[in-house]
């Protein structure tokens, strides 16, 4: 891959292309046109980059976006960038390269390499808990939970506002979406059917400040259609992620169709 082909033209308005496509009315199964969350064999997935691009188009996707995974002391990038926007330009379909790194802390902070060039967008994910010390296994936090050492409200305000303040810190000049919301909780054995409107409003506020959208997401099936009816009535976009590790997954979206028809659809909705 040359120079000129690793920088076809400017790049893909990220923002636009990360916005939630709507799904055909009355059709709960049927397929979305944006991919907010996939992988390649540059971080953990199986299918090279051009295997994954081939099968969202063949999956009638017309944005995806590429979210491998990143960590401070990530070395790929300069090469993941290159190959990402040189398939750009053959691409039939919006092509955004992106990478998927944790939250850290309670004050927000994202496990993401300081040389972030080329990299138009982040998707935030909550692979361990973020609590004030650092990012915690969840052995850890659901022994402090099992000993009263962490009260359960307690742990679910700070991971909204650990989220939260995420958010607020993406980087300048990045899109970014907040992938897989909670789906640590039932690692750490808590339920996500205690989080309320007013846990997760400093969620909202920074969601609809930034306008980045929360993900439903497909392979782990979070977060639950009541906290996505949540969310909607508050105003934050909503958008599907298949987090597909292989081609076959990308774009396809049974689970994430039905949910977001079913939160976004007001006479569906039951207390």
């Amino acid at each position: 891959m040359n120079g000129d082909a690793a920088s076809p033209g400017p790049p893909p308005d990220a923002s636009a292309a990360v916005a939630p496509a709507p799904l055909a009315p009355g059709a709960p199964g049927a397929p979305l046109r944006t991919d907010l969350h996939t992988h390649t064999d540059f971080s953990d997935g199986h299918a090279p980059l051009d295997a994954v691009v081939e099968a969202a188009s063949a999956a009638g996707l017309g944005t995806l976006v590429i979210t491998d995974h990143v960590r401070t002391d990530t070395t790929y990038l300069p090469e993941y960038v290159k190959a990402v926007h040189a398939a750009r330009a053959a691409a039939p379909l919006t092509l955004v390269c992106g990478v998927e790194a944790k939250i850290l802390d309670t004050e927000g902070r994202i496990d993401l390499p300081e040389d972030l060039t080329g990299i138009e967008h982040v998707a935030l994910a909550d692979h361990r808990f973020p609590l004030p010390a650092g990012p915690a296994h969840p052995d850890t936090v659901r022994a402090l939970l099992d000993e009263e050492r962490l009260d359960p409200r307690e742990a679910l305000r700070l991971l909204v506002r650990a989220t939260a303040r995420a958010v607020e810190q993406v980087p300048a000049g990045r899109s970014a979406h907040v992938a897989h919301l909670f789906s640590v909780l039932p690692k750490v054995g808590l339920d996500e059917s205690a989080v309320d409107a007013e846990l997760l409003a400093p969620l909202v506020r920074a969601c609809r400040a930034r306008g980045v959208p929360v993900e439903l997401n497909e392979k782990w099936r979070c977060p639950s259609v009541r906290t996505a009816r949540l969310l909607h009535r508050a105003g934050v976009r909503l958008g599907a992620g298949s987090d597909a590790h292989r081609a076959e997954a990308v774009g396809h979206f049974p689970w994430v169709a039905g949910a977001l028809l079913d939160a976004t659809t007001e006479e569906r909705c039951t207390s």
